[in-house]
């Protein structure tokens, strides 16, 4: 296990696994209340899956390629709820480091929870014991970030290997389905203030379909992100994102 979690963080470091993404001035961020429900592009230059989900307060980012952590602004980083793999191939996980280091130096007050398909755990553990050292140095040298020095910390969000709820805040819930390829799809499904519910469908390159809601939730209307050109039907949305979709926005 040891053997696999430092293969997993070389391959994430590693600047030879793919192009260098492309550093390009995103769009004016448009106003986001609380209660609406958007999806926002990070990682853009690298080609990947990657969304930051805003939704009933909630701070969600799925996928973690390189560029992710910097497009993202303090504020998202540092009150981030949970990071969500689609897969552990390194073009898809090289972003977790900055994401965890710019949100502690930006005031995570928390372990970061992260989740992902089997191996996510093994990164988790490959991540803290190879920061473990440059955490301390930077505490001492730089000064303690506004969280403190355990806000550092990945945490275990759970490792997917079947269809699972692996999120749920009331209003908010994500579920995982995990693909035959070693890649999940993700079903993220939202409650607005007048009680109906809403559905975005996250499904990488190759994903299989989405997992079902056991809980038989009426659902308004649902959103399907995925890549251009796929048997599994032309997405809403295709991979990457380049602006701010709205899932639905409240009027209030």
């Amino acid at each position: 296990m040891a053997g696999l979690a430092v293969a997993l963080w070389l391959a994430a470091c590693s600047g030879s696994t793919g192009p260098d993404p492309q550093e390009s001035e995103p769009p004016p961020r448009p106003a986001i209340s609380p209660a609406d429900f958007a999806l926002l592009p990070c990682g853009t230059g690298s080609g990947r899956p990657c969304a930051l989900v805003l939704a009933g307060g909630k701070r969600l980012m799925f996928g973690a390629p390189a560029g992710a952590g910097s497009q993202a602004e303090p504020d998202d980083l540092a009150g981030l709820d949970a990071l969500f793999l689609f897969s552990v191939h390194p073009l898809d996980i090289e972003g977790v480091d900055e994401i965890r280091n710019r949100g502690w130096r930006a005031g995570r007050a928390d372990a970061l929870a992260v989740a992902g398909p089997e191996g996510a755990g093994a990164l988790v553990d490959g991540l803290n014991a190879a920061y473990e050292q440059p955490d301390a140095i930077s505490f001492i040298e730089d000064g303690a970030p506004a969280g403190g020095f355990d806000a550092a910390l990945l945490s275990h969000g759970g490792d997917v290997t079947q269809d699972a709820l692996i999120y749920d805040s009331g209003d908010l819930k994500v579920r995982a389905a995990a693909g035959m390829t070693g890649q999940i799809t993700y079903r993220i499904r939202y409650r607005d203030l007048d009680e109906a519910w809403h559905d975005v469908v996250l499904r990488p390159c190759g994903g299989g379909p989405a997992g079902e809601d056991a809980g038989g939730a009426r659902v308004q209307d649902s959103l399907l992100i995925g890549c251009a050109g796929e048997d599994a039907g032309a997405p809403d949305h295709a991979w990457p994102l380049d602006r701010v979709i709205f899932a639905t926005r409240s009027d209030r």
